[in-house]
């Protein structure tokens, strides 16, 4: 396993070439010798309009899982999805990440929380965060 965080960190170590076809070419000779790739790549904006990455690398993935902030009533939160799995199927639903003393943890799905992607969250109903 090899992890790439971030792609923004490859792209100012690379000096001569296009970043982006080196980064190609290291991900499908890796990938050729069995060896699994994570890339980081952040977003500049913590909140705003949702785009999977700046530098169009998203071709590269066999997954794309993204972590989004969310404001619920005044608090800070992590929203986390799957947007793409190409071998199988994935669930689709949205739920809350936290990172603990304990490890992960994954929160229910947040069926009444919509806009997550469109950078304005709202909820439906008398919904409550759990």
């Amino acid at each position: 396993m090899v992890m790439i965080d971030s792609t923004a960190g490859y792209r100012l170590s690379v000096r001569d070439g296009d970043a982006t076809v080196l980064l190609h070419r290291l991900c499908k000779q890796l990938q050729h010798r069995g060896v699994g790739v994570v890339l980081v790549t952040e977003m500049p904006n913590v909140t705003g309009h949702f785009r999977t990455s700046r530098h169009s690398l998203s071709y590269l993935a066999d997954n794309l899982v993204f972590i989004r902030y969310v404001e619920v009533r005044g608090e800070l939160k992590k929203a986390i999805g799957v947007l793409k799995k190409r071998f199988s199927s994935f669930e689709s639903s949205l739920r809350e990440f936290r990172i603990t003393p304990d490890g992960l943890t994954l929160g229910s799905p947040l069926v009444h929380l919509r806009g997550i992607l469109e950078g304005s969250a709202s909820w439906e109903r008398d919904a409550q965060w759990s």
